[in-house]
């Protein structure tokens, strides 16, 4: 028992600390050393997918035109999955310079996904959400990067503001935040693992047709096909988008548990990237991704372990007291959930164990329920903090994709 104490604690500490310290001793070694080159040269397929985006679509088509790009290498396909709202007459106003496809049918993000890059002519494919403004010059930067060809994908910065109205929201975009410093440092080696779907530009000539018969996080999976493909996946800080965290606690959180559904669900396709012959693509999934998701199970192994012990001494009884008190202390901001934003100190360890149920409630549903391959919407706030990426748009509240990542 001891043990298989010894064993849980080790890994969660490993991919909680150890990973991310880890990463600026390897890049010392292993760093890519980046050739960029002019982006003025690529033609370029920015891809979004759509449902109901009549609040947004219009902003978005604006901020494409306001690119430092040239417009004559730039094509926009959108793809309209049923949409009932106002947003194909509006997409409609901007022909030729945007081109609509309207799907009557729902199928899902990954499904219009997959329509729409066959139609694509660029050399180079951005993936965009509706609801994500970029800064005028985040294309100039993806791409000058596409000048060394062993890049595959280049990510950009996703950042995320919070709209003040949930405990869940803060504390994603304080875990964002350090997320974007973990992928900053996996870009220097070249093994992003998982781009930010609100921005990120791959080869066009690397993109796999995405599964639909469930659903699935297009841009992780996307992400790592790059990376089976033996292509290197970069990041880069200074590409920049916006979006909002959502409005209320619980919509924050049923979208941690459809990310975590998508994940389990072609667990099957990602676990060759555990060969360790992959080397550090191999390290990077093991240690930021597989562990995290299985990190649920490895924290009640933990804690049962560790209740099983407390004969063996005064660290175990330490280390029990330790744990519980992580979880009193996440009940308690649990309970007053509003109010938790005001008191960092009960806002990480509500944060912490919540996103952890997610991942574990994901991961149940993704071995027992089947609910097909399309995405579904949470409510989230457009109010921006003062940059200059984008216009303010007209409404205070607007629906966007869930999986938004």
């Amino acid at each position: 028992m001891e043990y298989v104490f010894l064993i849980t604690a080790g890994l969660l500490v490993h991919t909680y600390i150890v990973y991310p310290v880890s990463l600026p001793l390897l890049s010392l070694f292993f760093s890519l050393r980046r050739k960029q080159g002019n982006p003025n040269k690529f033609k370029v397929s920015m891809v979004i997918a759509a449902h109901n985006e009549e609040k947004v679509i219009e902003e978005k088509i604006r901020n494409c035109f306001d690119l430092e790009f040239p417009r004559k290498h730039l094509e926009i396909l959108i793809g309209s999955d049923a949409s009932t709202d106002k947003t194909n007459s509006i997409v409609s106003k901007y022909a030729p310079d945007v081109k609509l496809f309207q799907y009557n049918q729902r199928g899902g993000k990954a499904a219009v996904l997959n329509q729409l890059v066959p139609r694509a002519q660029g050399d180079i494919l951005v993936f965009c959400d509706a609801n994500t403004m970029l800064l005028r010059n985040a294309l100039q930067k993806l791409l000058a990067h596409f000048e060394d060809p062993s890049v595959g994908c280049v990510c950009g910065r996703l950042i995320l503001h919070d709209a003040g109205h949930s405990a869940l929201g803060i504390g994603e975009s304080i875990y964002w935040n350090l997320e974007s410093e973990i992928k900053k440092l996996e870009g220097k080696l070249g093994i992003v693992i998982g781009a930010n779907g609100g921005i990120y530009a791959i080869r066009r000539e690397l993109f796999e047709r995405i599964p639909v018969d469930k659903t699935v996080m297009d841009d992780f999976f996307v992400t790592t096909r790059v990376l089976k493909a033996g292509k290197a996946a970069i990041y880069e800080p200074q590409a920049i988008g916006s979006e909002e965290t959502s409005l209320e606690t619980y919509g924050e959180f049923h979208r941690k548990v459809r990310i975590s559904q998508a994940n389990f669900n072609l667990l099957s396709k990602y676990t060759p990237l555990l060969n360790p012959l992959r080397g550090l693509v191999a390290y990077g999934f093991f240690s930021h991704k597989f562990l995290r998701w299985i990190a649920p199970v490895l924290m009640m192994v933990l804690l049962v372990s560790n209740a099983l012990l407390l004969s063996q001494g005064s660290f175990y009884y330490a280390a029990f007291a330790a744990q519980t008190l992580l979880y009193f202390v996440a009940g308690l901001g649990y309970a007053r959930n509003g109010k938790t934003r005001k008191s960092k100190l009960l806002l990480i360890p509500f944060y912490f164990v919540s996103m952890n149920l997610a991942l574990l409630i994901g991961m149940f549903r993704a071995m027992f329920n089947n609910d097909g391959g399309m995405w579904k919407r949470i409510e989230r706030s457009t109010v921006r903090i003062d940059t200059p990426m984008a216009r303010k748009p007209a409404a205070n509240r607007v629906k966007v994709n869930e999986f938004s990542s």
